[in-house]
């Protein structure tokens, strides 16, 4: 008996939705549209700040130039940003030797290839250095890492793949961190390997020999002697000790340690923004309840001697009622499917974009109990949406509603 009312029940619910298919599809769509801009809003920010510190590539700290500490790492681990300025070598070594220091592999920038950043640094990074605990970084079948005083290059996955770079291709880099044809260098350089993918910010950098930048044609010679940054590898206290000598009673450097803590400030900062588009989420949200509610107002007007004629069949006012409520909930149901599609889709075109930009690889995949809990919200927000006019289907008057119109 209770199976044939709820047949019942949900067959005349898709029959009136269908009925006012186009109203029906607004609701669903705007509820859609509010719950993926909601959960997208939430987990991007969570899921790029996650992304960003796990692609750090294994270091604990960079030393740089005086000035801002989230510049250096953009600058240095993510190959985003300028370079604050320059250290002398005779940094680069006194940091090396320094008590508390595991490793220490200086970079220096400043010339890019259609796009795609140079950065100068010593084989001993990919030969020594675990990017990720018990992981080297692997060159691909057929190649090799670069040698020290050679014209070579070891290119990164991605932008191998971008630019069609294999063993044996040779190029010309050009100066500057932005490509303009005009500042060409006339050096040329041998692909001799291709790093197997890692998901980091490596993977976008076509990697040379450090004296490669140093002593690049056209360069300042006075650079030939400097580096942009150390990439280093702590052991125990020395975090602490290197801030104080860097940060607190020098002026020489800056110290940009712990990298977690300093990315992590720099996602707070933007948390204003988040706010911004979830309280546009929650307006949207809003219109969406009220069109369920506009819509079920609606078929209930235009089916009111319909749901009369049931009444005089037998149907009680509960099942009456139920139709409508069903109708309500069927409406939050696909709003809150299509809002996990449209979540998907912004999530998978937010990690696209920054893996284009940066390298870092993002999840947009994943969910925690908190997503889940969003689908059982909105079904209880579309219930009570169609209450109201669940009440109205409830208390009306059957003569009222069989009367001929006039």
């Amino acid at each position: 008996m209770f199976q044939s009312h709820f047949s019942v029940i949900i067959l005349l619910a898709w029959r009136g939705l269908k009925q006012h298919a186009f109203s029906s599809f607004v609701a669903a769509f705007t509820i859609s549209m509010a719950g993926g801009l909601f959960l997208s809003t939430w987990k991007i920010k969570e899921e790029a700040q996650k992304a960003f510190v796990n692609s750090s590539g294994g270091f604990d700290a960079v030393l740089g130039a005086r000035g801002s500490k989230l510049q250096l790492i953009l600058n240095a681990m993510f190959h985003l940003e300028a370079s604050p300025g320059n250290l002398s070598w005779e940094q680069y070594e006194l940091i090396r030797d320094t008590r508390g220091v595991k490793e220490a592999y200086p970079i220096a920038v400043g010339d890019n290839y259609h796009g795609y950043r140079l950065v100068g640094t010593l084989p001993e990074l990919f030969q020594q250095h675990e990017w990720k605990t018990g992981r080297k970084y692997e060159v691909q079948g057929g190649g090799r890492i670069f040698s020290a005083d050679a014209k070579e290059a070891l290119v990164g996955d991605f932008v191998a793949r971008k630019l069609g770079l294999s063993v044996r291709s040779k190029f010309h880099p050009y100066h500057g961190l932005d490509f303009d044809e005009k500042k060409r260098h006339e050096d040329t350089y041998v692909v001799v390997g291709v790093l197997e993918p890692t998901g980091t910010p490596a993977d976008k950098v076509i990697w040379i020999p450090i004296k490669g930048i140093q002593k690049m044609e056209g360069h300042d010679p006075a650079a030939a002697q400097s580096v942009s940054a150390v990439l280093l590898v702590l052991r125990g206290a020395a975090g602490f000790q290197l801030d104080m000598k860097y940060n607190k009673q020098g002026n020489q450097a800056t110290l940009a340690w712990p990298v977690a803590a300093t990315l992590a400030s720099f996602f707070d900062k933007l948390s204003w923004f988040e706010d911004i588009l979830a309280l546009v989420a929650f307006f949207v949200a809003l219109i969406g309840a009220l069109i369920i509610f506009a819509t079920l107002r609606a078929v209930m007007h235009e089916k009111k001697r319909e749901y009369a004629i049931l009444r005089c069949l037998g149907a009680s006012r509960l099942v009456v009622t139920c139709v409508v409520l069903a109708q309500s909930l069927l409406l939050s149901l696909a709003g809150a499917l299509g809002a996990y599609l449209a979540y998907g889709g912004i999530g998978f075109t937010a990690a696209h974009l920054i893996r284009e930009q940066t390298g870092v690889v993002m999840d947009p995949w994943s969910l925690d109990l908190g997503y889940l809990a969003f689908f059982p919200i909105v079904i209880v927000l579309g219930f009570v949406s169609g209450l109201i006019p669940a009440l109205q289907a409830y208390r009306s008057s059957l003569s009222e509603n069989l009367s001929p119109k006039s």
